[in-house]
């Protein structure tokens, strides 16, 4: 009898996941040389206090138009690789004649331009890494230990930039920077798009399910977790600097935080696989408010602080993770590239803009205490957003 023949599965052979771990590895290592030395590298061209404000700002304000349109052309386009490996190309070239700039004016506009190209990498990258993980249902198991490479990545490259811009000065920021960038771009090159999930056609349009309660309410509470973190991202340090911690322990409560939330990447698929997903969203806006409060009024003991600090593996890791797997409830195939883009412009853009501004003022007005304090209940206000948003009914788009 003739052999049967051998049955071909219709679903391609599993990606390697280590491609999607080493583009994290290489962004948020290239984020780990900007976020904490870029202002320092404006001092140092000797801008004042108003002007790096100003150039600071300028990130901000391109993470809430910038995402959309760079995700809105993916899903046009039907690839994110090509796009990731075109930005990846400019944001090079663009740190490489960085040192050629010196007015105010032609360095604004450097800003400008660098950052419009790299808001394009944190969505577009995640939209490819959770499209695959999705075509092989592996999200829950397998984003958090992909995405703690990111952490990883941040990590040292805070600590490697630091000793270098020690020994060599501000003068070499753009050149490491354009090594992080060479970095990432090699890795980008090395990444392919996800299987398509069905026959292409024209992709239907995104904001109007903006319009859904269940939609409206979730995006609110993407928006306040940003805005109660700019507390954290604006005022941390400075905080603990007033109150006389030295710089070392503000280093070591920094390192906790992300040392917390590359645990929790690591063992996420435990807690996705028994917790609902609702009770998990909620239940981080829950523990931001423990947190900033806590942060807020109880400074003074050095246990309790970094103790709070180990609540990031919820403010942060265990909220993005639980915000993308919800995102997919509306967002997936055609829509991808422009859900996270959204999450991204709403949450780390208009949130995260606003938050340091309002947060700026109660720093002036009122006091450091109450900075974080408004933080708190800014997250506390989030979990009851984030609770409307599995209880709301759909609604027409």
């Amino acid at each position: 009898m003739a052999a049967a023949p051998e049955t071909v599965s219709a679903v391609p052979a599993r990606p390697e996941y280590g491609r999607f771990g080493l583009f994290y590895l290489g962004y948020y290592g290239y984020v780990g040389v900007i976020s904490p030395f870029v202002s320092l590298f404006f001092a140092a061209r000797g801008f004042n206090a108003v002007q790096i404000g100003v150039l600071m700002a300028s990130f901000q304000f391109s993470r809430i138009l910038g995402p959309y349109l760079w995700g809105w052309l993916s899903d046009m386009m039907h690839t994110r690789v090509r796009i990731l490996r075109f930005t990846a190309v400019g944001a090079l070239a663009a740190f490489l004649a960085l040192p050629a700039v010196h007015s105010y004016g032609g360095m604004m506009a450097m800003m400008v331009a660098i950052s419009l190209i790299t808001s394009a990498m944190s969505p577009l990258g995640d939209a490819l890494t959770i499209s695959t993980l999705r075509r092989y249902g592996a999200f829950d198991h397998r984003y958090g230990r992909i995405r703690m490479f990111g952490s990883v990545g941040f990590i040292a490259a805070v600590l490697a930039g630091g000793a270098l811009f020690q020994q060599f000065g501000m003068q070499a920021f753009p050149w490491v920077a354009s090594t992080m960038l060479a970095i990432l771009m090699a890795m980008v090159f090395g990444m392919r798009d996800a299987p398509d999930e069905g026959p292409r056609v024209r992709p239907p349009p995104a904001l109007p399910l903006l319009r859904r309660p269940d939609v409206a309410w979730f995006f609110a509470s993407a928006f306040l977790m940003m805005f109660a973190h700019a507390a954290l991202y604006v005022f941390y340090s400075l905080y603990l600097e007033r109150l006389g911690y030295s710089k070392f322990a503000i280093g070591v409560m920094w390192t906790i935080g992300v040392v917390a939330e590359i645990v929790f990447f690591y063992f996420q698929g435990r807690l996705f696989a028994r917790v609902p997903l609702g009770t998990i969203l909620a239940g981080t806006f829950v523990l931001a408010a423990v947190r900033f409060g806590l942060t807020g009024y109880f400074p003074e003991a050095l246990w309790l602080m970094a103790a709070v600090q180990v609540l990031h593996a919820a403010t942060f890791a265990a909220h993005h993770s639980a915000s993308l797997k919800r995102l997919q409830h509306w967002f997936a195939g055609p829509l991808q590239g422009r859900g996270q883009a959204l999450y991204t412009g709403i949450s780390y853009g208009v949130g995260g803009t606003l938050g340091g501004l309002v947060m700026g003022w109660t720093w002036k007005v009122l006091a450091p205490a109450h900075t974080f304090g408004l933080a708190a209940a800014a997250a506390a206000a989030g979990a009851i957003c984030a609770a409307m948003s599995f209880r709301s009914r759909p609604g027409a788009a």
